[in-house]
């Protein structure tokens, strides 16, 4: 699976490059200048929702230097009245210690429901919603459901999380 996800990636990067070369080519026009916005969008909306499944992945592998590899260096992490982590080094105390998921008791994954994904793009700052399913691998129970939705931002060429606020979420469709 993993390897078709990568060649379908390479795929869509040799279309984009020649798309965005042709565009080039063609000049300045207005048509091709909006084209080129709308790829880049596109871009943007596809760097974004690798954060999420990033951020499951981590979760599911407990693999902290995979999260924390998703979070600007001044990031603010919020999960209840009063409870703010601010900065990497918090927010790696936190999932470390206060985070049931990371817990080695734990035997969860992490999934979340493609429909529930909002992503917004606006130049160089986004938006990125979602559920977390915690599914316990012992009893495929659903352990815990919560809510993400988190601020974004294009720094040094990379998406990356400044701002998360969690919560519970009720499960329904």
């Amino acid at each position: 699976m993993r390897t078709v996800v990568i060649a379908l990636v390479v795929v869509v990067a040799i279309a984009v490059s020649a798309l965005v070369g042709a565009l080039a080519a063609s000049g300045g026009s207005s048509a091709s200048s909006a084209s080129e916005a709308a790829l880049q969008q596109n871009a943007d909306r596809w760097a974004i929702d690798r954060i999420e499944k990033k951020f499951h992945q981590a979760t599911s592998r407990k693999d902290i230097d995979l999260m924390m590899s998703l979070w600007a260096p001044s990031a603010t992490l919020t999960v209840g009245p009063g409870q703010t982590a601010a900065g990497k080094k918090e927010i790696r105390r936190f999932w470390l210690t206060k985070a049931t998921v990371f817990k080695p008791e734990s035997r969860w994954i992490s999934d979340t429901p493609a429909y529930k994904i909002h992503i917004t793009v606006n130049g160089d700052r986004g938006t990125l919603s979602f559920e977390c399913h915690y599914i316990d691998l012992k009893t495929g129970k659903a352990w815990s459901i919560t809510r993400a939705d988190q601020e974004v931002a294009r720094i040094d060429g990379r998406w990356l999380i400044t701002s998360m606020v969690s919560g519970t979420a009720p499960l329904r469709p």
